[in-house]
């Protein structure tokens, strides 16, 4: 019997699921995505409403990791990996932020302000976002878990 393959790309990820340090991990991406055109991106998988999510190793071992567990997720290369991020959010303002997690540890970074006119500001992108949120900090990109936010500083305001 001929088994069905889809082919799937690779994908590095940083992550970090309490009590543990972040670990280094991979997912699979599809060459098709569900919610936009073209490729998945890892904010299409960890957004998605699926409560655990297979994150591999590089010994081929495979960890199911809850998603509300997870705090944050920093992706490897980013331009690449969350492709439709940076098309979507090219010319759009951006705000400072400072976000405190519910382990006590914080981030420092950057918000897209992504959305219809008028509401282009902080709140409205954090409570109209997925679980996810995307947090640029240099020429990093995380995916901060929104559900393990305890407070978002917004500078300047």
């Amino acid at each position: 019997m001929r088994q069905f393959h889809v082919p799937k790309e690779r994908a590095s990820v940083f992550v970090e699921i309490p009590p543990r340090p972040p670990e280094t991990r991979f997912v699979f991406l599809a060459p098709h995505a569900q919610g936009h055109r073209g490729a998945e991106m890892p904010s299409d998988i960890f957004n998605a409403p699926d409560t655990f999510i297979p994150l591999f190793r590089d010994d081929g071992d495979t960890v199911l990791a809850r998603r509300d567990a997870i705090t944050w997720i920093m992706v490897g290369d980013p331009q690449r990996a969350e492709w439709y991020y940076y098309e979507t959010r090219a010319g759009a303002g951006e705000a400072g932020v400072h976000i405190e997690f519910d382990t006590g540890t914080h981030l420092e970074g950057r918000v897209a302000l992504l959305g219809p006119e008028g509401s282009r500001r902080v709140i409205d992108v954090v409570n109209r976002n997925g679980d996810f949120l995307h947090v640029q900090r240099d020429g990093e990109l995380f995916l901060v878990n929104l559900r393990r936010v305890a407070s978002i500083t917004i500078a300047g305001e």
